[in-house]
């Protein structure tokens, strides 16, 4: 059986509009949830993205 990949690919949401905008890797021992201020085109204006599951 295979090992698990030390990295993970992870979406970033919009709290404001809950739509996934952007999707990063990040390593498996980071446990903290990543949080990025981006540009929403939805929105049209900079929000807060969180990590979500794919």
């Amino acid at each position: 059986m295979a090992a698990k990949s030390p990295v993970l690919t992870v979406s970033l949401k919009c709290t404001e509009c809950n739509r996934r905008n952007y999707y990063k890797t990040r390593k498996r021992t980071f446990k903290k949830k990543l949080e990025f201020r981006k540009y929403c085109p939805h929105c049209n204006k900079h929000t807060l993205h969180v990590e979500s599951k794919i």
